[in-house]
């Protein structure tokens, strides 16, 4: 049963990257970030009321360190979905676990082994594939990963989520799953509250136009939906696997990029997306 719920987060995930590329037409990142975590603040935050608050020094360093990280990724996830194509900036994600392989050793004193190694050459090898469009020039899928804005910011969020997880795996050692949870919803839906006041953002549409509205809820809906895969997951295996399998969610989203957007060059794109999936289960769970 904990392989349905974790296969589930990746779908929920890749679905969630269509509908902030289509909200992206009508709203800027930051109101889409702050729609984000609607629903899920709405569901998570009576649990306040029943857990068992724990906090020490550790729980405040680590949660602080991924709150502060995960209001800039939120909005750099969201400019990245809006100017790239989806197929190709969601499987730059892969990448987290590659810089894992530096950061664990500097944070929580993890080092990888020869699979790690060799996991990091299969997701290189699946990005250059996935950006092979340019059969003429050898170095241009590797030229293009950093010369197009989605990816380019696509892959700073990957480098950003190698240092929120470690502050996660702190925050959460320190304290409870549900506890980080329900206090990460609460800390990032009020900091995009204030920062879209501060700086005037609104919910106005055209008149009569309830489309922009509905994919927010929908986004909402979607991360609610990864959360509650997530603890079901977790509480049913261990996290590591649950972790691995989400990457999944850049291989469908090539698919789904396909299909929503007509995003083109699918077969190099599933190709590289797949090797870059496979590098990553090798760096979890051999790594």
């Amino acid at each position: 049963m904990w392989l349905l719920f974790a296969l589930l987060n990746p779908v929920a995930d890749a679905f969630r990257s269509v509908f902030a590329k289509k909200a992206s037409a009508d709203y800027n990142p930051f109101i889409i970030a702050w729609a984000n975590n609607f629903i899920p603040v709405l569901i998570f935050s009576p649990f306040l009321f029943f857990i068992d608050i724990q906090i020490n020094t550790k729980f405040v360093l680590g949660f602080t360190g991924t709150w502060l990280i995960n209001v800039v990724t939120t909005v750099l996830y969201m400019k990245a979905i809006k100017e790239g194509d989806i197929s190709v900036v969601m499987p730059m994600l892969s990448f987290t676990p590659v810089f894992l392989l530096i950061t664990s050793p500097l944070i929580v004193g993890e080092f990888p082994n020869k699979y790690g190694v060799a996991g990091v050459l299969l997701v290189v090898a699946g990005s250059y594939i996935l950006h092979s469009e340019n059969k003429h020039d050898f170095w241009a899928p590797f030229k293009s990963i950093f010369t197009q804005k989605g990816t380019r910011l696509m892959l700073l969020v990957a480098f950003l989520f190698s240092f929120s997880s470690n502050f996660d795996k702190v925050a959460i050692q320190n304290s409870s799953v549900m506890q980080h949870i329900v206090l990460a919803n609460i800390f990032l839906f009020s900091s995009f509250t204030l920062i879209n006041i501060f700086k005037k953002n609104h919910l106005m549409l055209k008149k009569g136009d309830k489309k922009g509205i509905k994919n927010l809820l929908i986004i909402s809906m979607f991360t609610a939906s990864m959360f509650i895969f997530h603890l079901f997951a977790i509480s049913m295996t261990y996290v590591v696997y649950v972790i691995a399998l989400k990457r999944l969610s850049g291989l469908i989203s090539v698919v789904l990029g396909k299909i929503f957007f007509n995003e083109g060059n699918i077969k190099s794109r599933l190709a590289g997306a797949f090797i870059m999936s496979t590098g990553v289960f090798l760096i979890v769970f051999l790594g």
